[in-house]
């Protein structure tokens, strides 16, 4: 049998909740020496703005890719800081950006790479779910899983 909670995932929204729950699957994976894997979902239909206020409207394919593309961009620079962080931790880490639907690909990811331990915020950025105690993606995760979900606030 191997280590308790040898793989972690902690999903990326930018959020204050995200960035306590990394500090605390780092503190767990100092304990039982796991390794986290970062994962930042990048929803096409929340990342690219309205490109169409009508239905006649063309959809210039060339805009979305780039803003998508900028969109990743981003991203892999802001999760390579936290992989330095988990290393100067002590801790190994790697990350992956996926687009697709958050809560979706965080369990596909999870059970796709046979994931111990998820640690994620309880609540993200959006709109409503600001107001709600538990954010939809996080609720769908800790419902679905097949692993022991952390929801830190």
């Amino acid at each position: 049998m191997g280590r308790k909670y040898e793989q972690i995932l902690v999903p990326y929204d930018g959020s204050k909740y995200y960035k306590k729950s990394l500090e605390e699957a780092i503190e767990i994976a100092k304990k039982f020496g796991s390794d986290i894997h970062l994962l930042h979902v990048i929803d096409a239909l929340t990342a690219v703005p309205p490109v169409y206020d009508s239905p006649d409207t063309v959809i210039d394919m060339k805009k979305l890719e780039r803003v998508l593309k900028n969109a990743v961009s981003k991203s892999d620079l802001i999760l390579r800081n936290e992989i330095l962080r988990c290393k100067e931790n002590g801790v190994d880490a790697d990350y992956k950006i996926i687009t697709g639907s958050a809560a979706d690909v965080i369990l596909k990811f999870a059970k796709k790479m046979e994931i111990d331990l998820i640690v994620m915020g309880s609540q993200g950025l959006s709109g409503i779910r600001k107001i709600l105690a538990l954010g939809s993606v996080s609720r769908k995760v800790s419902e679905l899983a097949q692993c022991p979900v952390l929801l830190v606030r």
